[in-house]
């Protein structure tokens, strides 16, 4: 006798609950392996140079004694593979990818337990072909065990980093060390859930679609805590002090949120556009705060060699190269005045005119005749020639257009070329002038007026501090070409219509005759600001 089509149904839907409560119930994760797995993903993403736990860069010091030229941040950098793809946003098509610094899990290491899998596959056989017919009730029964599916998440001997008791919501700008652990978690969390889910509904996996969906319920509680903490740091209030560690977090949701979003589609389109929109308005935002930053901080120079906010414009610089795949496609994308490149070109060209202002706010007392001081010329190379040499080779990747690229490659060269002019016609004119304004009868009183002058000047420059050896020697070079073939020509016609009395006379007493022969004077020159 038939059974009727009722009945049938009732008993499937009873074997069907009868083999998700099974499902459900199956400890089906190796904890040996998933504590091989972190441990492995642990040290892989605190190895250097990928190490997330390097040391943070000091915005606001520069150590100006040292002729050493500090390197880049050692950490991850992010390369792209599809500069059009749609990134963290994209569903459709090739999503952008960055090179992981964590990459799969040796497919030696087990992470699921051998026998549950021969015991879920033998449940899921006695069911046979009527699964795909109630898919809906078997993920409605693993949805409504979902506790029991995620108890692994809570018990304390499984090396999992995203807790009952993980919190999900702050300012991680406010806390950079606990910041970074949240970011070691984070990739550690995603590539080992993607190992596990590699492993569970890998390629040839019998039940391919019961298994995904047991998985993406499985996961669903840390997915959830995960995406979370991705909303906290994309919405962090960010500061200029807080560029390196923005930026890692950043390439960090990059590289992470793709994979997420495959474990878990159902997640709305929504929360990964606002995690994007949040990232992109800090990046934006962040040029703005450098800006307030430089400003604020170019009052005074205080007779440093380097200024502070020189220091920090660099090391922005480095970090900024670091990311620049990140930036120009991701973060601040365009090709116009709103690019990326014209941006931190705006930064640059406001911390030179800061600098540059400097001139007006200094002891009018320290100035020339015509208002120019010539210890902030000093000033002011030191610090365009360590920007140019610290970020040398830099720019060109961050500002990405050639016009843009020439263009401050000229201004600076300009500048060094301008006050290098203003610098000589400010300190050494006044004693070259006493040699190039003599007539044949007034050489004594011309070489007495040079002396008294270069005298005067050398005191002072003597002990400026020029850090860069290289433009250091420049400078030496450019007064002695300056002033020693007229002191040379002076000294030779002295010597030659003055007897041995006379050329004595024309030094001041306190000076000897040989204290100033062109040689004494080049090697005089040519120990300037050693500070």
């Amino acid at each position: 006798m038939a059974i009727p089509a009722a009945a049938a149904a009732a008993l499937w839907a009873v074997s069907m609950r009868q083999t998700g409560e099974v499902i459900c119930r199956l400890h089906m994760w190796n904890r040996d392996g998933l504590s091989t797995a972190a441990n492995s993903h642990y040290e892989c993403i605190n190895r250097p140079p990928l190490s997330i736990r390097t040391n943070p860069t000091h915005f606001c010091s520069c150590p100006c004694d040292s002729s050493e030229r500090s390197s880049p941040d050692n950490y991850a950098s992010s390369v792209a593979s599809d500069s059009n793809g749609g990134g963290i946003g994209a569903r459709n098509g090739h999503p952008l990818r960055y090179s992981s610094n964590v990459h799969l899990l040796d497919e030696n290491v087990n992470l699921i337990s051998t026998e549950s899998v021969a015991q879920l596959d033998t449940a899921m056989g006695r069911c046979g072909e009527i699964i795909g017919d109630h898919r809906e009730e078997l993920l409605m029964i693993f949805t409504n065990n979902s506790d029991m599916l995620s108890s692994l998440f809570y018990e304390y001997d499984t090396p999992w980093i995203l807790g009952k008791n993980t919190k999900t919501s702050m300012d991680f700008s406010k806390c950079e060390d606990l910041g970074k652990d949240y970011l070691i978690m984070l990739k550690i969390s995603t590539k080992v859930l993607q190992s596990m889910f590699c492993q569970f509904c890998g390629q040839n996996q019998p039940f391919f679609q019961t298994k995904k969906d047991y998985f993406q319920q499985f996961a669903k509680s840390p997915i959830k805590k995960m995406l979370e903490i991705a909303l906290s740091f994309s919405a962090s209030n960010w500061s200029e002090e807080h560029i390196r560690l923005m930026l890692l977090a950043y390439d960090t949701l990059q590289d992470v949120l793709p994979t997420i979003r495959e474990l878990s589609p159902d997640e709305p389109d929504e929360f990964f556009t606002s995690i994007l929109h949040n990232m992109r308005n800090a990046s934006r935002g962040i040029i703005d705060n450098m800006k307030r930053f430089i400003q604020l901080k170019v009052q005074t120079w205080d007779n440093i060699a380097i200024h502070p906010t020189t220091c920090f414009l660099i090391n922005a610089i480095k970090i900024f190269n670091v990311h620049k795949n990140l930036l120009h496609s991701t973060l601040v994308p365009g090709d116009g005045q709103d690019s990326f490149g014209y941006l931190i070109n705006g930064v640059i060209a406001c911390w030179k005119l800061k600098i540059k202002e400097l001139s007006m706010l200094d002891d009018p007392d320290k100035n020339d005749s015509d208002g120019n001081n010539p210890n902030l010329f000093i000033f002011l190379l030191n610090n365009i020639k360590h920007f140019n040499r610290d970020t040398n080779g830099l720019l060109d990747g961050l500002l990405v257009h050639r016009e843009l690229i020439e263009e401050c490659k000229n201004e600076f060269q300009s500048d060094m070329e301008n006050y290098t002019s203003r610098y000589m016609t400010a300190s050494w004119g006044p004693a070259i002038s006493c040699l190039n304004n003599h007539t044949g009868g007034s050489i004594r009183q011309s070489m007495n007026a040079f002396i008294s002058k270069f005298e005067g000047t050398f005191d002072c420059q003597k002990v400026l501090k020029v850090p860069d050896s290289e433009l250091k020697q420049k400078l030496r070079d450019d007064i002695e070409n300056l002033i020693f073939p007229a002191y040379e020509r002076s000294f030779d016609e002295l010597q030659r219509n003055s007897n041995s009395g006379l050329f004595c006379s024309c030094f001041p007493r306190n000076l000897t005759c040989s204290m100033y022969t062109p040689e004494i004077l080049r090697r005089s020159v040519q120990g300037l600001f050693e500070g």
